[in-house]
């Protein structure tokens, strides 16, 4: 009887989600797509296969050709200005690297693996609070000086505004590249899959691939009617169109997309979708790339000069994030038989210089003190002493309760635990917290949500607060903290569930609903909770326009702000006011 009970509620899990599966790309698929009878603008423009004839190549002739290669730049500018730091990183600590580079190699090609446009403040500042019509933001600005040459399409490109992404499409001059978009029904892609280069006597060909797993993290609004192929299928077509049509003479797979195949594997097939970090399984299980550059996973490889590089079949190299270095590959040739033959592969990682190029930043200076006179706004708390890392997480965890509750007083809450923590300058204390620190703790760009969730749903999303709670490993981005009711753990009894208690000391039902404030990361699938409790679209209630960091922000510059207790550690309300000013304009 057990057993036949088994197979019943095995049964229903798979038609529960099944149907959220389909609510998801139902609700999807009444939406006007923004991206419907587009098409790329500038330098993405006009794509088409020439079946290009094969170069001649010199008998005994000898080249070389030099890739340069960032990822993940998010916008950031340098280390100096806007959020300083002490190690140094933004693309202008790059741009004597890359003249230098340049002056010795003028041939080089300059590539980058996508995650561009999003993360730095001016970046945001540019995309969500000023729109400048007729200029790029920033980082396009000098990447534009810089004279790239091509860049993938990254995951977090689509969280800007879409007209902001289209607008820096057409306003680069370089392509923009994703072979596995495309618009739905469609059978080509929607930006160019490729670009091919002739340098030194070698036809180059540079495949632009994004993870597939972008429905877990991007609101449907942003990607309205879009189609995220499978990369390995999809490379495999085109690797052949450029072999064979093309006839390219040496092919770099240009992947926003980490090289371990299980990382988020998991969270993506519960929503049906590829492998999201599929560049190391394309290096494996389709060894006709001469080189690939591997974006997403924030990863360097190699962090210095050699020969040789292992863990693939083929060579997978990844710059890193935000500039701080730039990744180099030198590739010697020699002519055998009509063919560039490989006779010797140098790739080395170059840190980014301890200042920022003068020229560009004085270039840009204009366009900085706009952002920092934003950043530097002011809340009604100050601070009395600075926190530690666990003091920051239990005040930050109240905060977001606070600044959600003042919405819809009766709702919970299951925010993010983690905040960056980060060493502030001695400056900062005995001074009014501003804007800044708080791009500083949240960086990520994220909305809130307002859902209708069974109790039992609510204890599965608490699963790695419950994991932290014993000490055992758990992903920073999948633990939530409970707001407005308290989740308790028996830590005498190894495995033991959470006891969820409202503030007026009830315990949760399992079978009530509760209305609750998610990020629109969590309620998009990233981290596979959503996936796991079960959610479905006919859950939502609200979204929210404003972003969680600037509601925790707003909350504080009211001078009759209460604090919460876990903050008054470290924080005190300040007799000076704060000027008020909301994110949607200055």
């Amino acid at each position: 009887m057990s057993k036949q009970r088994g197979l019943w509620v095995a049964i229903l899990l798979i038609f529960v989600l099944t149907m959220t599966t389909w609510h998801v790309w139902n609700t999807e698929s009444k939406l006007d797509s923004v991206w419907k009878n587009w098409s790329p603008a500038g330098k993405s423009a006009n794509f088409k296969i020439l079946n290009r004839q094969k170069l001649l190549i010199k008998q005994g002739a000898k080249t070389i050709l030099l890739i340069a290669a960032t990822s993940d730049l998010h916008g950031t500018l340098t280390s100096t200005r806007l959020l300083p730091r002490t190690r140094p990183r933004g693309l202008l600590h790059l741009v004597q690297k890359v003249r230098q580079l340049r002056a010795n190699n003028p041939e080089m090609i300059l590539l980058d693996a996508g995650d561009t446009i999003q993360g730095d403040p001016s970046s945001f500042y540019f995309s969500h609070i000023f729109q400048e019509k007729l200029k790029p933001l920033p980082i396009i600005e000098v990447m534009n000086q810089l004279k790239y040459d091509a860049i993938a399409l990254g995951n977090h490109d689509f969280e800007p505004p879409v007209s902001v992404l289209k607008q820096n499409i057409a306003q680069s001059n370089f392509s923009w590249l994703a072979a596995n978009v495309r618009f739905k029904n469609a059978k080509q892609p929607l930006f160019p899959p490729y670009k091919i280069f002739i340098r030194n006597g070698v036809r180059v060909g540079v495949l632009g691939l994004i993870t597939p797993g972008v429905p877990l993290w991007i609101d449907p609004e942003q990607r309205k009617g879009l189609i995220f192929d499978e990369m390995l299928e999809t490379a495999k077509y085109w690797v052949k169109v450029l072999r064979e049509e093309e006839n390219i003479d040496f092919l770099i797979g240009l992947f926003h997309s980490g090289d371990n195949t299980r990382y988020d594997q998991y969270v993506a097939s519960a929503r049906d979708l590829p492998y999201p970090n599929a560049a190391g399984m394309i290096a494996d299980y389709l060894p006709v790339f001469d080189l690939i550059i591997s974006g997403h996973a924030h990863r360097i490889s190699p962090k210095r000069r050699t020969n040789q590089l292992n863990g693939h079949q083929t060579p997978l190299i990844s710059p890193g994030t935000a500039a701080e270095g730039l990744s180099t590959v030198l590739v010697n040739f020699e002519e055998q038989s009509g063919h560039w033959k490989i006779t010797e592969t140098v790739y080395d990682y170059l840190k980014a210089e301890v200042s920022p190029e003068s020229q560009l930043l004085n270039k840009l200076e204009p366009r900085l003190q706009k952002v920092e006179k934003y950043l530097q706004e002011q809340t009604s708390v100050l601070f009395k002493r600075f926190p530690n890392k666990i003091e920051l997480y239990a005040c930050g965890a109240e905060l977001s309760f606070a600044a959600v509750k003042n919405l819809v007083p009766e709702a919970l809450s299951l925010l993010p635990w983690w905040w960056r923590f980060e060493k502030l300058p001695e400056s900062d204390l005995g001074n009014l917290l501003r804007r800044e620190h708080f791009f500083r703790w949240l960086p990520y760009d994220n909305r809130i949500v307002l859902v209708q969730m069974f109790g039992r749903q609510i204890e599965i999303m608490l699963e790695s607060y419950r994991r932290q709670k014993f000490g055992w490993y758990a992903r920073s981005s999948t633990i939530l903290a409970p707001g407005g009711f308290t989740a308790e753990v028996d830590k005498s009894r190894k495995g033991s569930r959470l006891f969820l208690t409202g503030l007026d000391e009830h315990a949760f039902n399992k079978e009530k609903m509760y209305p609750v404030w998610l990020t629109n990361f969590h309620w998009n699938g990233g981290g596979g909770l959503g996936a796991k409790a079960l959610l479905n679209s006919r859950q939502l209630v609200r979204k929210e326009s404003v972003h969680l960091r600037e509601l925790i922000f707003q909350h504080l510059r009211s001078p009759s702000v209460k604090l919460p207790e876990k903050c008054k550690l470290f924080l005190e309300n300040s007799t000076r006011s704060a000027s008020h000013n909301s994110e949607a304009g200055q």
